[in-house]
């Protein structure tokens, strides 16, 4: 089936309306090229599109999907915003955001005037790359252009200033933001996200308070991120209470809320409690997954608790829950640990993972063989 799709809207208002799409999410490059071929052949005939919509092809041929953007403003056609935007789109996922930006550049000589929409994805873009001056200046920019920020702008950048540790910047922009927007859950919950990551567990309430105060209630994210918060402080109560009060709080705690709870009790040593936890799962129909039993595993080695450790790497084999890295050190750390060697050649050839980290696995047996 190609991948080129032909649209004709007929009717007696827009009788030479042709809207072309051209859409590829293939990884095959034959497939795409033959689209392609298949376009020129248009482009050679006397069809001439007063619209046309443009998608990207998604086989990382970047350098060829900009030529066909040339080609198409080459023949005379115009594209719109939602062409451009899929164009930009699709350069920001592939993490070509300074062609992005010059494709951007290139816009303001035409016809076409961006949304805040393209704007987002650049700046989004912008902030994965760690180029936070860079996606300010761009919201800058938007403002002087008239270009509205909406509440997506607002919440990625405190996204950005949080990831690299802008947490004062980040709170300017949140008071500059309530001045037009309220924030949504995202917004917050992303900003006391990024205060609890960094241990300012009572900044992070401030937050929270402000949320409330504006009507927008927290969800299992914002809770989750308290609770991490709380652990890192050492604070484990409170992070018990948070969690505890889920159900009043009518929010369903999710496999993400267990993790932080097993893991934030086992680094407290407080494994029975982490156990009982991890058994709660269960009974809901929460099926653990790797960082969970990681985390228990982790602890139990450490308590001396072996028949508890192969029960749960039994449970992990017969779930099919795979190992990782992080797995096979705490296991082979411990067995080396205990001179087992026995023990840890069988689960080095039993569980043996391309990811595992060989040269840690050997150090280990180093060890066991000659103390």
């Amino acid at each position: 089936m190609s991948l080129l799709r032909l649209t004709y809207a007929l009717s007696l208002q827009s009788s030479n309306l042709f809207v072309i799409r051209f859409f590829s999410h293939s990884h095959n490059p034959v497939v795409v090229d033959d689209d392609v071929f298949s376009f020129n052949r248009i482009l050679n005939t006397n069809l001439t599109p007063p619209i046309f919509e443009f998608g990207l092809c998604n086989s990382g041929k970047i350098n060829q999907a900009l030529h066909f953007h040339d080609d198409v403003i080459a023949n005379g056609f115009q594209l719109n915003h939602f062409s451009y935007g899929t164009l930009i789109n699709g350069l920001c996922k592939t993490r070509e955001t300074k062609v992005a930006m010059q494709v951007l550049n290139k816009i303001e000589g035409l016809l076409v005037k961006p949304d805040v929409v393209i704007y987002n994805t650049i700046v989004d873009s912008l902030g994965k790359d760690k180029l936070v001056n860079d996606a300010f200046n761009l919201y800058s920019e938007m403002i002087v252009k008239g270009i509205s920020p909406d509440v997506i702008t607002y919440t990625t950048l405190v996204n950005n200033l949080c990831i690299v540790g802008h947490l004062k910047e980040a709170i300017a922009l949140l008071n500059e933001m309530l001045k037009s927007i309220i924030p949504d859950v995202c917004t917050f919950s992303t900003l006391i996200d990024g205060f609890c990551k960094e241990g300012g567990v009572e900044k992070a309430r401030d937050v929270l308070a402000v949320m409330i105060k504006q009507g927008v209630k927290p969800d299992v994210i914002t809770y989750t991120s308290l609770m991490y918060g709380y652990f890192l402080v050492k604070e484990v109560n409170k992070a018990k209470h948070i969690f505890n009060s889920f159900v009043r709080r009518g929010v369903e705690p999710n496999i993400h809320s267990y993790n932080v709870m097993i893991y934030g009790l086992c680094k407290s040593r407080m494994v029975d409690e982490a156990v009982s936890l991890f058994k709660e799962m269960h009974l809901k129909n929460m099926a653990p997954d790797t960082i969970t039993y990681n985390s228990l595993i982790d602890r139990l080695c450490k308590s001396g608790r072996t028949c508890d450790v192969w029960d749960l790497i039994d449970e992990m084999h017969d779930r099919g829950q795979p190992f990782d890295v992080v797995t096979y050190n705490i296991l082979l750390d411990t067995l080396c640990k205990s001179h087992n060697l026995d023990n840890a050649i069988a689960l080095f050839t039993k569980f043996k993972h391309p990811g595992s980290n060989g040269i840690f696995c050997v150090l280990c047996l180093v060890y066991v063989m000659f103390g």
